[in-house]
C-alpha cells in the first residue's frame, strides 16, 4: 500500500525521521522548508536529542539549535509522559509478548502530537502504527517505496 505523503499543509510534529529524509529528498526538503517558512513545523525535547546527537561537531549542533529555536515547541510535561506509559500499557495489553517494545522517542513524539492535538509527520513505520493507534494523524514526509 503506498504511504500517505503529507502535503505540506497544517501544524505538523517533525519526528527525527522526517528531518532525516528531508536531507536525502529534495521534495521532501522543499515541502518541509516552506512549512517551517509558515509555522507549521515543531518539536519536541526527545527529537531535538536525536537531532543534536546526529550533528557533526560544534557548528552542526548550533545550526540544529537555531533551526529548532526558530519553530514552536511541543511540551513533554507529565500528562505526555504519563500518555506514554499508558500508551505502553495499552499495545502490551492487546498484542503479542513485546508489541510494547517501540522506541521511547516514538513513544513520546507520538504521545505529544497527540496531546497538542496536530499531526506527525515521520518516515518511519513505527510512527504510522503509533499513529493509529493513538488516532493521531500520521504523515509520511515522502513516499517510503524504494526508488
Amino acid at each position: 500500500m503506498p504511504a500517505k505523503v503529507w502535503d505540506g499543509i497544517g501544524p505538523v510534529l517533525a519526528d527525527t525521521s522526517a528531518w532525516m529524509q528531508s536531507r536525502k529528498d529534495a521534495e521532501a526538503r522543499k515541502l518541509l522548508l516552506a512549512a517551517i517558512e509558515r509555522g507549521d513545523i515543531r518539536w519536541c525535547w526527545p527529537v531535538r536529542y536525536e537531532l543534536m546527537v546526529d550533528a557533526r561537531g560544534p557548528d552542526g549542533i548550533a545550526a540544529v539549535e537555531r533551526t529548532l529555536d526558530g519553530l514552536r515547541e511541543v511540551p513533554v510535561d507529565r500528562s505526555v509522559q504519563r500518555a506514554v506509559l499508558a500508551t505502553m500499557r495499552e499495545i502490551a495489553a492487546g498484542g503479542s509478548h513485546g508489541a510494547h517494545r517501540f522506541l521511547l522517542t516514538d513513544l513520546t513524539v507520538a504521545a505529544a502530537a497527540q496531546h497538542a492535538g496536530i499531526g506527525i509527520l515521520h518516515f518511519d513505520q513505527h510512527l504510522e502504527r503509533l499513529g493509529d493507534h493513538l488516532n493521531a494523524e500520521s504523515h509520511w514526509i515522502s513516499d517510503r517505496s524504494p526508488d
